[in-house]
């Protein structure tokens, strides 16, 4: 059923038709105070190959349209051309979208010409958050002259802008209606949206801690009795190292560690950490220390001391009397001593 330029009904059904072709169509019956005009759609597609789908559509009845299209669509690029002969207009589509995946962004240019005249648009998509998606565009034709489109997309609902600059295309509308979007957005997105999602995680990150604060307790008593327990294994492989100058863990901290990138060597040490010296100790095994690509809070005298954020490993050692220093992530695996010490301590005795 539908409603709008009177009460219509209509009927629609789907078929494959082999492998690599399909159908679908309908009828529309549309009540009118003239009459009921009766419509029909109808597409035919075809997997042309494994990125690429042609249509031919043929829609009669209401509105009298002929048209074909071809879209190809890979990982990173979606490629769409089209072409329309029918009532009131016909015309020849080229679109390009290019995906950039890790920022989550989609960049959109299309060319468009018919008996309405010419027009090229070109704009992005942004996924602004997990549910919201932010899209603007440009249009420059004749005789539309310049519009400026914004749409902002959520979940299901979709709330759409167009403001219409002026008549003729004129360089002026065009520079603003380019600029002025992503100033806008710049600005939107560093002084409002970031802070508030920042300080959204922030709270969530408190709350987290709070409902699990006698879990915490629980899990760093369990951590400090594992290292009790390891005290004699550490003396001793400690002594053991020291006597023949092998791998000796000066210290080991685990938790939210901050790298400084603007100076080397600097990093910024939270309260949400734990010395895991003994532990890190006593995984040595004849002047080597090898972690596997895992989380390290499961291992034994380790737990999480910071629930919910990225964590680091930091060891200070000696080997061979030279003192060295490493930095690795929560599931970043650990080989100790790093090949370049090998190497330097080889160079050194050639």
């Amino acid at each position: 059923m539908c409603a709008g330029s009177g009460p219509g009904i209509s009927f629609k059904g789907f078929r494959t038709l082999s492998k690599r072709f399909f159908w679908n169509g309908g009828t529309i019956l549309q009540f009118t105070p003239e009459g009921i005009r009766p419509g029909v759609m109808s597409t035919l597609a075809m997997q042309i190959d494994k990125y690429s789908v042609g249509y031919l559509s043929y829609q009669g009845g209401i509105r009298q349209i002929f048209s074909t299209q071809v879209i190809r669509e890979t990982e990173k690029n979606r490629y769409n051309f089209s072409i329309q002969v029918g009532l009131p207009h016909s015309y020849v589509l080229m679109q390009y979208t290019r995906k950039l995946i890790s920022q989550e962004l989609k960049l959109r240019i299309a060319l468009k010409a018919g008996t309405f005249g010419g027009v090229i648009e070109y704009g992005a998509e942004k996924k602004i958050s997990k549910f919201s998606n932010l899209a603007f565009s440009v249009v420059c034709g004749v005789p539309a002259g310049v519009k400026l489109k914004i749409r902002l997309t959520r979940a299901s609902q979709t709330y759409s802008f167009p403001i219409h600059l002026c008549e003729e295309v004129m360089p002026a509308p065009v520079f603003y209606a380019t600029i002025v979007p992503l100033v806008l957005y710049i600005v939107v997105k560093k002084g409002f949206v970031e802070p508030f999602i920042k300080e959204e995680k922030s709270k969530k990150l408190e709350k987290q801690k709070q409902d699990n604060f006698n879990k915490l307790l629980e899990k760093r008593r369990e951590a400090m009795a594992a290292q009790e327990l390891m005290q004699a294994t550490y003396n001793r492989i400690r002594d053991e190292e020291s006597n023949k100058k092998g791998l000796v863990i000066i210290n080991a901290i685990y938790g939210k560690i901050i790298k400084d990138a603007s100076q080397q060597g600097d990093m910024e040490i939270s309260n949400d950490v734990v010395d895991v010296t003994i532990p890190v100790q006593c995984l040595v095994k004849d002047s080597k220390l090898v972690i596997h690509e895992r989380t390290k809070s499961e291992l034994p005298g380790f737990f999480d001391p910071a629930l919910g954020e990225e964590k680091m490993l930091h060891i200070i050692y000696t080997y061979h009397d030279e003192p060295h220093e490493v930095t690795v992530a929560d599931h970043e695996p650990v080989r100790l001593p790093k090949t370049c010490s090998l190497m330097a301590k080889k160079l050194q005795f050639t």
